[in-house]
């Protein structure tokens, strides 16, 4: 490895409207950098929850005007202007080496940035979201492209980033796990010896909790003893779907489970759940890059059951790790919990395998490895 006379300046630019997976991986991935190469700066909105979460920590954190840059018509322009010209002062200010960007409309500000002052700019595409004719338009900018799954590198090479395509898996750090089952149980009043089966997601029609609901009601019927958790909060501001939301409020209030089910809310500390948790679930119907949520709960030694789509296909070994079942599909859902359900030896020898494989190819330090050689590589003028 060559070593690096002086840290490579890199500024890390998420518009961070909420707090997902993006910023979750963003940040460990900046607590594990070593500084004596890279020197991080992260731009975004000013109190964004990425910045409210590095408020800690000893990363400079520098305000990029997103808000109103999705607004319609012809102010448009000058918002993308506005956000574009922040961007350029930090680059200078701060004597900027690199650009790497973490969401959509940080890849769009942070590459016409990059261009305007021929600063090297990397993507890291975390989901799909990301308009294909925008991506065409934008591709000649990104010297690297790094996509968290295969799924995502099929879906957008072809939008003229072929050779550019880096497949870097997330990675999730050492956990330490503390039992955290009887405390769990306490806090919700639920029995020592009762199943516990738990989603953990945005409350958002993607990630479909009221089919988690639906299937739990199914699933209640033969398993009598069992408890449902689901973890999470709505989205904020522009992001809510308010539509969704009542609707989802509704079914909450008016499922036959009563106290069987737990809608604990957004929680800090997830961590406890997993550990409490017999089943995870993992009930998605629009594809995701790589969902946190099934690596987090095979780190905790749980096994999973997901829906067979997007980079979930990378992570769940049918049959191993867990179960895949079809998107939005009720019934084979039921089918798969039952069959858990009814069988613990198979519980634990999926979670412990599922651990395993999460050990060997999703740690942070693989990802960091990787991702850090695309920087010597850019700085040195391989790429």
């Amino acid at each position: 490895m060559t070593k690096i006379s002086a840290p490579i300046r890199i500024l890390y630019v998420d518009h961070a409207p909420i707090w997902g997976g993006a910023e979750a991986v963003l940040v460990t991935l900046l607590r594990h950098l070593d500084r004596q190469q890279f020197q991080p700066f992260v731009g975004t909105a000013p109190n964004s929850p990425l910045a409210q979460r590095l408020a800690a920590e000893d990363i400079p954190v520098l305000p990029v005007p997103f808000g109103t840059l999705n607004q319609a018509g012809w102010r448009l322009p000058f918002n993308l202007m506005k956000s574009v010209t922040a961007v350029i002062r930090l680059i200078r200010q701060h004597h900027i080496t690199l650009i790497h960007t973490n969401t959509v409309r940080a890849h769009i500000v942070g590459s016409l940035a990059g261009w305007l002052t021929r600063t090297p700019v990397i993507w890291t595409l975390h989901d799909n979201t990301f308009p294909p004719r925008l991506v065409r338009w934008l591709s000649p900018i990104p010297r690297q492209v790094i996509t968290v799954s295969t799924w995502l590198a099929d879906l957008y090479q072809d939008c003229g980033l072929n050779g550019r395509c880096t497949v870097i898996p997330n990675g999730l750090p050492q956990l330490v796990k503390a039992d955290q089952e009887p405390a769990i149980r306490a806090e919700l009043d639920i029995p020592a010896q009762a199943p516990i089966v738990l989603n953990v997601g945005r409350l958002i029609a993607g990630k479909a909790p009221h089919l988690f609901i639906r299937v739990a009601e199914e699933a209640a019927r033969k398993h009598p003893d069992a408890h449902f958790i689901l973890v999470g909060g709505a989205d904020d501001g522009e992001a809510a779907d308010q539509t969704y939301l009542k609707q989802l409020t509704e079914v909450i209030a008016t499922t036959p489970l009563g106290t069987r089910l737990h809608a604990v809310g957004p929680r800090q500390d997830v961590g406890r759940f997993y550990s409490a948790a017999t089943i995870v679930v993992y009930n998605a119907v629009q594809p995701e890059g790589l969902p946190t949520v099934l690596l987090e709960a095979m780190a905790y030694g749980k096994p999973v059951i997901a829906s067979a789509i997007g980079g979930a296909l990378e992570i769940v070994e049918n049959g191993r790790t867990g179960l895949l079942i079809p998107p939005n599909h009720v019934a084979a859902l039921v089918e798969a919990l039952d069959t858990l359900l009814a069988n613990p030896a198979s519980q634990q020898t999926m979670g412990q395998a599922g651990l395993k494989r999460v050990t060997e190819s999703f740690s942070v330090t693989q990802q960091l490895s990787k991702t850090t050689a695309i920087y010597r590589d850019i700085f040195q003028g391989r790429v």
